[in-house]
């Protein structure tokens, strides 16, 4: 009996991705998807604490150059260092040297993610209705799924085991979510996943 429940099931099921990603992945995928929101931080930084400097020079040359030179090095070197060093210390903390495992079973109306932790040997499974979810982004090799402004899952395209990565943008798109392309930004470089 339970047999026939379990293919009931899976004949519902439209798209399967399973997606495995080291920490190390996660942090340079985060870090490859905010280096435009990064460097305009950077930019703003160099260039406030700059003009500072700049209109100080006229009063005091010394505390002037010092401050054109601290907005400089913090805005252009400093803040991309500190944000890099953060991500990863957040990261350590939710995945404690953990692979991320999540598995996406896409249905008409909702998705299921499965979180699987093999460490513990268990499994944490959410389901989310597509009227629920905030937007979809695609870059050259993920997806990014976001259940708020600040939080996403990410699917790797090359996961898919049921249907393409195409047709669950287009369930996703036909669901209303905002979808974004950007493929054009080019691939996040990873040696190891060759």
């Amino acid at each position: 009996m339970d047999k026939k429940i379990k293919k009931n099931e899976d004949k519902d099921i439209l798209f399967i991705n399973t997606t495995k990603l080291t920490e190390e992945e996660v942090t340079n995928l985060q870090l490859f998807t905010l280096k435009k929101y990064n460097l305009l931080i950077s930019i703003m930084i160099a260039v406030f604490f700059g003009g500072i400097g700049i209109g100080l020079c006229f009063v005091n040359t010394y505390v002037g150059v010092a401050i054109l030179l601290a907005g400089i090095i913090g805005g252009l070197f400093l803040f991309p260092y500190v944000t890099k060093e953060q991500i990863k210390r957040q990261n350590n903390q939710i995945f404690a040297n953990q692979d991320y495992i999540n598995s996406f079973e896409f249905y008409n109306d909702y998705i299921n993610i499965k979180n699987i932790d093999k460490n513990n040997e268990k499994e944490i499974s959410q389901n989310f209705n597509y009227s629920g979810l905030y937007k979809v982004v695609e870059f050259s090799q993920f997806v990014y799924i976001f259940i708020n402004k600040n939080q996403s899952f990410i699917l790797d395209k090359k996961g898919m085991t049921k249907g393409t990565i195409g047709e669950v943008i287009e369930l996703l798109k036909e669901n209303g979510l905002k979808y974004q392309d950007k493929r054009y930004l080019g691939d996040y470089k990873d040696k190891k996943r060759k």
